[in-house]
């Protein structure tokens, strides 16, 4: 994909990302599957919310906005869910509510369904 990209070769490059997708993919499935499984079966929800407090904080404050519009639409609403409800958990008030606006902006129409699943963001 990098020579691709750096010739300028659009068909290359487009060629080069479906290949890298269908590949992510088959690698988000399989991790979904198997291993999601495993955590909500073996990891206590506490430590959860330490496991995702360590990797959120390995992104950088300036990319959250992206981060956040790029990851909560590519989730489901369960995984909508038990991310908030994690986030909830192991973020300062304030820094939540800076979060969940962009979650809101996020998600589009997805924002009513959230909402039914936690009643306590609409307050």
């Amino acid at each position: 994909m990098s020579n691709a990209v750096s010739v300028r070769d659009a068909l290359g490059t487009a060629r080069a990302t479906a290949a890298f997708k269908f590949h992510l993919d088959l690698h988000l499935d399989k991790e979904e599957t198997h291993l999601y499984r495993i955590i909500r079966e073996r990891v206590s929800v506490p430590d959860q919310g330490k496991a995702v407090g360590v990797i959120a904080g390995t992104i950088p404050q300036d990319r959250n906005a992206e981060f956040i519009a790029w990851m909560f639409p590519l989730l489901g609403h369960q995984d909508r869910e038990n991310m908030t409800r994690v986030w909830r958990m192991v973020m300062p008030a304030e820094v939540f509510a800076g979060a969940i606006q962009l979650v809101h902006q996020a998600v589009g129409p997805g924002w009513a369904e959230l909402n039914r699943r936690i009643p306590e963001l609409a307050a």
